[in-house]
C-alpha cells in the first residue's frame, strides 16, 4: 500500500496554493535487509547467500552501466547511464571536459513495473489527516 501526504506549492509561479501528493516512503530497506525479506519468503537459501549474490549484482550492474551497457531486470527495471550536458555553438567545440556537467544513473520501469502498469495496481491511502486553516495552509 503506498501512502501519499499532501504538500502545497510554495514557490511563486502559476501553481502556487496549489495542492500536490507525493509519497510517504516509510523505511528504507537496505541490501541486507532485502536479503532477510527473500529469505523470509520461504527461500531454500541463507539470507547470507542471497545477501553474497544481491552484492554481486550490484557490483556487475556498476560495471556493465560504466562500458555503457543497459542492464534490464525483467518486471523492474532498465538500469544505464546519462548525460547532462551544457551546448556548444558548434560539433567541434565539444568537449566532455567542458560540456558533460553530469552522470547519472538512470532507470526505467519495464514489463510488469511501467507506469501504465502501476495505475492499474498500485494500492494508496493518505498517510495522515490534514487541515487547512482559513489561510490555506495545510498541517498535520
Amino acid at each position: 500500500m503506498l501512502k501519499y501526504k499532501l504538500y502545497q506549492e510554495k514557490r511563486d509561479n502559476a501553481f502556487k496554493g496549489k495542492w500536490y501528493a507525493r509519497v510517504a516512503v516509510d523505511e528504507t530497506i537496505d541490501l541486507n535487509g532485502l536479503a532477510k525479506h527473500m529469505a523470509d519468503h520461504h527461500s531454500p537459501y541463507s539470507e547470507g547467500l542471497i545477501t553474497g549474490i544481491l552484492k554481486d549484482m550490484v557490483s556487475c550492474i556498476r560495471e556493465l552501466a560504466l562500458d555503457g551497457k543497459a542492464v534490464k531486470i525483467p518486471d523492474l527495471a532498465i538500469f544505464s547511464l546519462g548525460l547532462e550536458t551544457k551546448p556548444a555553438d558548434k560539433a567541434e567545440d565539444f568537449t566532455a571536459s567542458k560540456n558533460v556537467t553530469s552522470v547519472k544513473l538512470r532507470s526505467r520501469a519495464t514489463d510488469v513495473f511501467t507506469r501504465q502498469q502501476l495505475n492499474i495496481i498500485a494500492q494508496m491511502r493518505e498517510k495522515d489527516i490534514y487541515t487547512v486553516d482559513e489561510t490555506g495552509e495545510g498541517g498535520a
